[in-house]
């Protein structure tokens, strides 16, 4: 018989969601290494905080709700750019897409307007394009259902206009 240990379960839902983490990660972070760093941040919080997981709500709801606060964290401590960071996160959003299948060209492109959109509006959109449904988003978030669903249409309504003449 084989036993888990309970690092080798931690280990487990770490590789089961690092997909999701990396896509958090770069959707809070534009610029590339600090999006790793964040990454690796949001995985450690993860690990540290499956202990206290208390099944009150869903795993896949709990981790986003640890990565979202990690991601706040994150945005607080490099909210200000010094001028050589600024043009690094500018070089970022103008990636010239002709390096990439135009499939991947298209995920840059929405991944950069998403990243315009302001912070309210960027998690809703983030999490629903990882497929939560509003409920999960508003237990994520600690938002009202009703409040998903405006911060949702809000949030395509401003990618539309960002998005108009890109394709």
């Amino acid at each position: 018989m084989v036993t888990f240990t309970k690092d080798s379960k931690k280990e487990a839902i770490i590789a089961q969601y690092w997909p999701q983490i990396s896509r958090a990660a770069s959707g809070y972070e534009c610029r590339p290494a600090l999006s790793d760093e964040l990454a690796q941040e949001m995985a450690l919080s993860i690990w540290r905080s499956l202990d206290g997981f208390n099944k009150q709500c869903s795993l896949n709801t709990y981790i986003y709700r640890v990565i979202h606060n990690t991601a706040i964290d994150h945005i607080r401590r490099h909210s200000r750019l010094s001028e050589d960071e600024f043009d690094e996160a500018t070089a970022c959003e103008q990636a010239s897409p002709e390096t990439s299948a135009l499939q991947a060209q298209r995920q840059k492109q929405l991944l950069n307007a998403v990243n315009k959109l302001p912070l309210s509006l960027r998690q809703v959109m983030l999490l629903k394009l990882e497929d939560l449904t509003n409920v999960e988003i508003s237990d994520v978030l600690g938002i009202s259902d009703a409040n998903v669903g405006i911060r949702l249409h809000r949030a395509k309504e401003q990618l539309s206009k960002l998005l108009v003449g890109i394709n």
